[in-house]
């Protein structure tokens, strides 16, 4: 099935956002996208939640406002769900992820059958995102989103179905790029999201392995406090994160972070990869297709929202900018 079949629903759930995009919605809804307000900020749980109810198909896939959806996803996605084996299994995605203008190539470990989901996330440093999930309606209906929470929601819905027997498996080949550019208005940097994300694990860490709770300090709660300036208490969730050591190479990196500063430390981080791409190591064909791939998408965006204002303007269809060719990308991550 292609990505332009008729038989695709686009669900966009506005939960009670402060801007005008009346004439946006407005274009949305003249090809067929299903648009909501919710009454009130509710949170993105409760927006997610909100799509779910109203979706009509049988699976459905989640997209995050300020993340990109690359060609050949639903193609992927359709193909998996076919098989009569994944009647009740979530399919992440690949991801790529757009750091201030460059596309990285994170590594996704792989997940042993078996392992607990905190474990691969917290333990192996894997990556269950919201823009990667892929899942039958029915197993995200019977267990929905958690409207209370306003961080940790993607790691704490899958880990709610790895408990209750969901499956897992993952796609090898990028299906989104994610956007993790830090800017003061994203609520994963602001200051209280630290304690937030501590009171939440807290709650849910019980039957954790002692690496998971390691994982957590390591992967979550240090970066969290070095954003709201409070080195003290990274420095020391830092050391909590080597009782039990769980991953060297990530305590020495956010170690070296803190110490350095994070711009300085970005610059040398840089540098090493300029010259790793100049030696012709396979991320420089997914850092070429895939920073392509964002720009076409940007345009596509742009001239969306400026063809929504300009009322003189014959209608534009989405797909008037083809899109770029990512078989680059595909062939450097299968």
């Amino acid at each position: 099935m292609r990505e332009d079949s008729p038989d695709i629903e686009i669900i966009v759930v506005d939960d009670c956002s402060d801007m005008d995009l009346s004439l946006e919605y407005g274009r949305l809804r003249d090809i067929g996208v299903h648009v909501f307000r919710q009454d009130r900020h509710r949170r993105g749980g409760a927006a997610r939640n909100r799509g779910v109810r109203e979706a009509s198909g049988t699976h459905v896939s989640f997209l995050d406002s300020d993340d990109v959806w690359l060609p050949g996803r639903h193609d992927r996605v359709r193909r998996f769900y076919d098989l009569p084996q994944t009647a009740r299994t979530v399919l992440l995605s690949g991801m790529l992820m757009h750091v201030d203008g460059r596309i990285r190539a994170p590594r996704q470990p792989d997940w042993p059958m078996g392992r607990p989901l905190v474990d691969f996330v917290y333990c192996d440093n894997g990556r269950v995102h919201t823009s990667m999930m892929n899942m039958p309606v029915d197993v995200v209906r019977d267990i929905p989103w958690n409207e209370d929470l306003r961080v940790n929601q993607d790691t704490d819905l899958a880990m709610r179905m790895d408990r209750a027997g969901v499956a897992f498996r993952l796609d090898p080949v990028a299906g989104v790029i994610k956007e993790e550019t830090p800017r003061s208005g994203r609520l994963s940097i602001q200051a209280e999201t630290a304690d937030i994300s501590y009171a939440w694990y807290k709650r849910e860490s019980g039957d954790w392995s002692p690496g998971a709770k390691s994982g957590y300090h390591l992967q979550d709660r240090v970066w969290r406090l070095a954003n709201a300036g409070r080195r003290r208490e990274a420095v020391a969730a830092l050391a909590r994160s080597l009782n039990p050591p769980v991953c060297p190479r990530e305590t020495a990196r956010r170690g070296l972070s803190m110490l350095i500063g994070p711009q300085l430390y970005e610059w040398v981080r840089g540098a090493y990869q300029g010259a790793a791409r100049t030696l012709g190591r396979k991320g420089d064909g997914i850092q070429l297709a895939a920073d392509r791939e964002w720009r076409m998408m940007d345009a596509r965006a742009k001239a969306f929202c400026t063809a929504a204002h300009d009322r003189s303007a014959d209608p534009m269809p989405v797909a008037a900018v083809p899109p770029a060719d990512t078989s680059r990308v595909r062939q450097a991550l299968s």
